[in-house]
């Protein structure tokens, strides 16, 4: 097979929901990292004259962020402009974290909690492999916005113009079906992947999506069914089809130990069997920063025009990147504690993937974005492997910090955009006697809204059989 590393066989992304990069890992102490040193603030927007509301490392598992923080386009303009109109040229002085949530949450108690960060001993997973391995420190989300146009931008580079959701985007063109004309590659999803609205993945199903579990069972027990590129969903919703299993996004405001345990889970099934951990590249990444704190000012450019196309309402022109987010390149080849700070973005996915697996990587660019993206495989410096110890446990489930309960909870912005999403897949590829008959306003809590979700990935299934 042409790799470009011929060390490298297996690169694996997980992405998770809505997290900075300083509320993460600002308080992990990693030497060389561009982290938090507890005086950054931002105003009271109730009160100039008060005193600022400094970052902290206090922010719960779950609770800190109920109603769900502001992401949309405009909210992170006041977020990183103090204004939805993103001045041009104007510096992000990045002094409006607490002002957004004010204006979601109406209350400024629970405004200030967008300053709520993590001590490493809260993320004892995360942190732990950060300081491992390879932290990046300016990776930032592909889109100032929500979660699934930079989730689009993971798979094609670009969302074809969209900077909001929920949208479908049949005609997009992804990096899997170039991938596979060399090599293998697959999404592991748990109960929903917005991928299914790509038509070219949709239409053959059986090559290009699989379980969760499949993952893990190739991982553990058969590695030669690995796939060489997998990218890896975590679970969205509540569930508790033979058990009770909670969101593990990691999505404000789900339960974090939750998403925790998957990145431990997936860490420790490579390492598992040393046949796959030797020839693998783990990267553990968030998809956008959901509202959070963070001080570092994304950069902007003509460069990150990914294809001409702009977004007409709300009006953006696709040339500034989001917010700063976690990411943790994880592999036996990566130097211990290294600290990269090369600017990176979703689109630096795909650069690598096709730098890793293919003979002519520099030709085969989706967009201008993922053309001009940095790849990540410079982490790759081991010239021998180094031995590396399995993941820590995630933090337990106590009496005292109980865990959360999310069927109980009101539908988040992007369960409904997710429901809308398979509402519309099943309209347009499924015939009228084979659709569910239901539709989103039928839909009000997150274990209906997996009922459905499931129901209709069941039926698009069965549809291409």
């Amino acid at each position: 097979m042409p790799f470009n590393d011929s060390r490298i066989e297996h690169f694996v992304v997980l992405m998770l929901e809505n997290r900075s990069y300083d509320h993460m890992l600002g308080f992990a102490n990693i030497p060389g990292a561009d982290g938090l040193t507890g005086n950054e603030f931002n105003p009271d927007p109730t009160n100039p004259a008060a005193a600022p509301v400094k970052v902290s490392n206090d922010a719960k598992y779950i609770g800190d962020f109920d109603p769900d923080p502001g992401h949309e386009l405009f909210d992170v303009n006041v977020q990183i402009f103090s204004n939805k109109d993103a001045t041009p040229g104007l510096a992000p002085p990045m002094m409006g974290f607490v002002q957004s949530y004010l204006q979601v949450s109406g209350k400024i108690d629970r405004a200030k909690r967008a300053m709520k960060c993590f001590s490493p001993q809260r993320l004892p997973v995360l942190s732990t492999l950060a300081r491992q391995y390879t932290v990046c420190d300016r990776w930032f989300s592909s889109v100032p916005g929500p979660t699934l146009p930079n989730r689009a931008f993971a798979h094609a580079g670009t969302s074809l113009g969209s900077a909001v959701g929920p949208m479908v985007l049949g005609p997009l063109k992804t990096i899997y079906p170039i991938l596979n004309q060399h090599v293998s590659a697959k999404i592991f999803y748990q109960d929903f992947t917005m991928a299914l609205t790509f038509r070219e993945l949709l239409d053959d199903q059986t090559k290009y999506f699989g379980t969760y579990n499949d993952f893990l069972d190739a991982a553990i027990n058969h590695p030669q069914a690995l796939p060489n590129y997998c990218f890896i969903e975590p679970r969205y919703y509540f569930d508790d089809a033979g058990g009770t299993f909670e969101p593990s996004d990691q999505h404000p405001d789900n339960d974090v130990r939750d998403g925790e345990a998957l990145i431990r889970d997936v860490y420790n099934a490579l390492r598992t069997n040393p046949a796959v951990w030797q020839k693998t590249v783990l990267l553990i990444v968030y998809d956008e920063h959901g509202g959070l704190y963070d001080h570092v000012e994304p950069p902007s450019g003509d460069q990150y025009q990914p294809d001409g196309k702009t977004s007409e309402n709300p009006a953006f022109d696709f040339k500034r990147l989001g917010v700063r987010v976690p990411a943790v390149i994880v592999s036996p080849y990566v130097k211990p504690g290294f600290v990269d700070h090369t600017i990176y973005d979703h689109s630096s996915i795909i650069t690598t993937a096709r730098k890793l697996f293919l003979p002519d990587w520099q030709n085969t660019a989706l967009t201008n974005r993922d053309k001009n993206a940095n790849p990540f495989d410079g982490a790759l410096s081991q010239a021998t492997p180094t031995p590396t110890p399995l993941a820590p446990h995630a933090a337990p489930f106590t009496p005292g910090e109980p865990r959360g309960t999310a069927q109980s909870k009101k539908l988040s912005q992007l369960q409904c955009d997710m429901v809308d999403q398979a509402y519309k897949l099943e309209q347009d590829h499924l015939p009228p006697g084979q659709r569910t008959g239901k539709t989103p306003a039928e839909i009000h809590t997150p274990k209906q809204a997996n009922d459905y979700v499931q129901d209709v990935m069941r039926r698009l299934r069965e549809a291409k059989q």
